[in-house]
């Protein structure tokens, strides 16, 4: 009876392989496992996705094909929330300009009787201007018409109304000098809060500004005009 005899095939030692199959195990053996992949769940961001996946020993992960370095904080120290910066507005400081009077009351009735004495006076002053330019044409029907008349009689109307008009704002100038002394502000200029000289308000008691301030203004205005 014939027997079949079993041939073993012995592996092929390292003395027998061809250098190009060295090689390739070479390499093998020197390259690092596959890294670990995941995929992106619904509803869920990179980050979350990379927590819940284990990193390869290089600490990447493949999430959706792309490569994701998982970053770790050492034990104990907490990341900072960042926070916006808040624009700081430098607050102006309020200027301490002098508001209120630094006049008496005794001073402030004196100012205000010497007022309205002027006030009395302009009033009456400017009726008879006003009376004396409106009648200065008068009823020339029964005299004989000059144009040289005419022409001066016309200069002399505007020189009269021009007089009334500057008449009518110094007594507003003097009404609201008066409003200032009932709020106790009367004496200090409206432009710097500075007080007035008393020199000053004796010559123009109805001044609002110091002549420094006025004359500030004045030229404010040639320059604007």
């Amino acid at each position: 009876m014939n027997t079949s005899s079993t041939k073993q095939v012995a592996a092929p030692s390292e003395e027998n392989e061809s250098p190009a199959k060295k090689k390739m195990n070479r390499i093998a053996s020197n390259s690092s496992p596959l890294k670990p992949k995941a995929k992106r769940r619904r509803g869920m961001s990179v980050s979350e996705t990379a927590k819940i996946t284990e990193a390869d020993d290089q600490g990447f992960v493949i999430i959706n094909g792309r490569k994701v370095r998982m970053l770790t904080m050492p034990e104990g120290v907490k990341r900072k929330k960042r926070t916006k910066k808040k624009k700081v507005v430098a607050a102006v400081a309020p200027s301490k300009r002098a508001t209120k009077t630094t006049l008496t009351a005794k001073e402030l009735r004196v100012y205000r009787d010497k007022l309205m004495k002027y006030r009395a006076e302009l009033l009456i002053d400017l009726g008879a201007i006003e009376s004396e330019a409106l009648s200065s044409n008068g009823d020339l029907s029964s005299m004989p018409i000059h144009m040289a008349d005419v022409g001066s009689d016309a200069y002399d109307q505007d020189l009269k109304l021009g007089m009334a008009a500057s008449e009518r704002k110094r007594i507003r100038d003097i009404e609201d000098a008066l409003v200032r002394i009932r709020k106790k502000t009367y004496g200090v200029c409206q432009l710097t809060g500075v007080p007035i000289p008393a020199a000053r308000l004796r010559a123009k008691p109805w001044a609002k500004y110091t002549k420094e301030s006025a004359e500030k203004i004045e030229r404010q205005t040639r320059r604007q005009s």
